[in-house]
């Protein structure tokens, strides 16, 4: 099996895994920890990362918890977009080139990729939008070329709140993003309650 195989393998399942979250009765007060260690002394790395993750979000706050996975590939960017009249832009923002940068730029929302993932409620990944067919005459292809994203989607109705996305403007692996990681750091996000409002940029 290719890389890009077993890649697609993990790609669909992360998208039967969402569609079985939209269905799913709410986690109530369920940990967000989960065990890093079996009964035979393997280390998961997903579950170690994710309570990670989860630590820093009860500690230190949305932004750091997403740095921390940010720091786990090379991706210069990772934010949570979310829409509005006919708008997007992040609502929490890690540029790792610069972190005193909390703001990703106001754009229509049909000019992020994160517009695939509202329209279909499933990732969508591009290694190089540049040469990917499916982002042709996307306004942001030549660029904003790698992108994974992953809808946030509301525990108790299934609906999108917005998406958890990593970006670049250099094409870059996606293989490298754990995306049985992303999804339980997607709901981890929609069930915190932390997910902030669309920004009043114009204050």
């Amino acid at each position: 099996m290719s890389k890009l195989d077993s890649y697609e393998d993990a790609l669909q399942a992360l998208r039967r895994a969402v569609e079985a979250a939209r269905t799913a009765r709410p986690a109530g007060d369920a940990p967000l920890g989960r065990p890093a260690v079996s009964d035979g002394g393997q280390i998961d790395p997903t579950a170690v990362a994710f309570n990670v993750f989860s630590r820093l979000l009860d500690s230190d706050g949305l932004r750091a918890a997403l740095y921390s996975l940010l720091r786990r590939s090379d991706y210069r960017f990772v934010s949570i977009f979310r829409f509005k009249d006919g708008k997007a832009t992040s609502v929490v923002h890690v540029d790792r080139e610069n972190l005193a940068v909390t703001q990703a730029s106001e754009v229509p929302d049909t000019a992020t990729y994160c517009s695939f993932v509202r329209e279909t409620d499933q990732p969508f990944v591009t290694a190089d939008a540049s040469q990917d067919s499916r982002t042709a005459s996307h306004p942001a292809k030549d660029v904003v070329l790698a992108y994974c994203g992953v809808p946030v989607l509301q525990p108790d109705d299934g609906q999108l709140i917005g998406t958890l996305c990593f970006y670049d403007l250099i094409p870059r692996d996606p293989q490298q993003l754990d995306l049985e990681l992303l999804l339980q750091v997607s709901s981890a996000i929609a069930q915190s309650g932390k997910v902030p409002a669309y920004p009043d940029l114009a204050a």
